[in-house]
């Protein structure tokens, strides 16, 4: 049995692993730049607290789901070895982005049809809520921190880092809408590419970590 992970372990590795996530760019980073940069740092905020609510919500459920696994060896096994192939396409996805700035204009300009400043935090929240792949990413991810003792089984550490994903995540989108809504158009496309860049490294550097942990001798 492991020791007992202290909390802020936990935190800090829900809080990475919620950072992480929310950085590549989809529909809701372009949602939060555009609201930036037509409505500023208000309305761009709570577009993005909506998505990072139902980011937890995901988040949740598959901690939850993963504490009812039964101690099965094979199947975790198994369960660890489709979370290194996944993590590490998402780190390779990451690393090899190529922005396409006029279809992300498009797809801001018509959501910004549909809706306005009293519902952005609703915008976000259904943006995110309707990606259903987003439960097997973090599914894949709890993967790691679970093989990895960062996060115990028991309520307390699990609440803890999902408290952690939270604060990640509204950690990232305030400083996209504070930096955007700030710099306005100043803003260099590169500084985005590189964090999204940066967050390859992290989801391939969780790889390999739990791919060591699979197959050392």
């Amino acid at each position: 049995m492991n020791p007992p992970v202290p909390s802020l372990v936990a935190w800090a590795a829900g809080f990475l692993s919620g950072f992480a996530a929310c950085v590549p760019v989809g529909p809701v980073n372009i949602t939060v730049i555009h609201q930036a940069l037509r409505r500023g740092f208000r309305s761009a905020f709570l577009t993005g607290l909506g998505a990072i609510c139902a980011e937890t919500i995901y988040a949740g459920l598959a901690m939850t789901g993963h504490s009812y696994l039964p101690n099965n060896p094979v199947l975790l096994a198994a369960m660890r070895g489709a979370a290194v192939v996944i993590v590490a396409f998402l780190g390779v996805k990451n690393l090899l982005h190529r922005p396409d700035e006029q279809r992300s204009e498009r797809i801001a300009e018509r959501l910004d049809e549909r809706w306005h400043h009293p519902q952005a935090w609703l915008l976000g929240f259904l943006l995110t809520l309707s990606n259903l792949t987003l439960f097997v990413l973090w599914a894949t991810i709890l993967a790691v921190l679970f093989a990895h003792g960062w996060v115990q089984l028991v309520s307390s550490s699990r609440s803890v880092c999902v408290a952690g994903v939270f604060s990640g995540g509204l950690f990232w989108y305030f400083l996209l809408a504070a930096i955007v809504g700030r710099a306005h158009r100043r803003i260099r496309p590169e500084s985005i590419n590189f964090l999204i860049r940066g967050c390859g490294v992290f989801f391939l550097v969780l790889a390999v970590l739990l791919a060591y942990k699979i197959f050392r001798p």
